[in-house]
């Protein structure tokens, strides 16, 4: 009985890690709001165009990937790990990006709705975040 109890205790309890996420795209649903993940995840293109661009001046535009995630909702994709991505087939630096900005939305951390050319940067922390909503 005591664990019946405690079962029904943790089921009533939120999922801290998934609501500050949840809240950050709660407006859109379904593969725009993954393609809208992916969109302020991206990289444009860094430094001057040269003849051999170097692996980090690459632009890293993880929309191109977008139908690779068609079957997976956005609360999987903030659940995913490396072991989740390694089928889809996705390189090795994409997945790395899309690996470090899904943990960041699980710790909370939220987009602050920048647009343009970057938009990665518009990530902010959750102690700002909570601070200037």
């Amino acid at each position: 009985a005591p664990l019946l109890i405690a079962a029904r205790m943790l089921r009533r309890l939120p999922r801290p890690m998934l609501l500050p996420a949840r809240r950050m795209l709660c407006d859109t649903a379904g593969p725009s709001q993954i393609e809208e993940f992916l969109r302020r995840a991206s990289r444009p293109k860094m430094g001057k165009a040269k003849a051999k661009q170097s692996a980090g001046q690459r632009a890293i535009d993880l929309t191109k990937h977008l139908s690779k995630f068609e079957d997976m909702s956005y609360e999987q994709l903030l659940q995913a790990r490396k072991v989740d991505l390694d089928p889809l087939g996705l390189p090795c630096q994409d997945r790395k990006r899309l690996l470090r900005f899904v943990d960041k939305a699980r710790q909370g951390w939220l987009h602050d709705g920048r647009e343009g050319g970057k938009q990665w940067k518009g990530w902010v922390p959750p102690e700002h975040a909570r601070s200037s909503s």
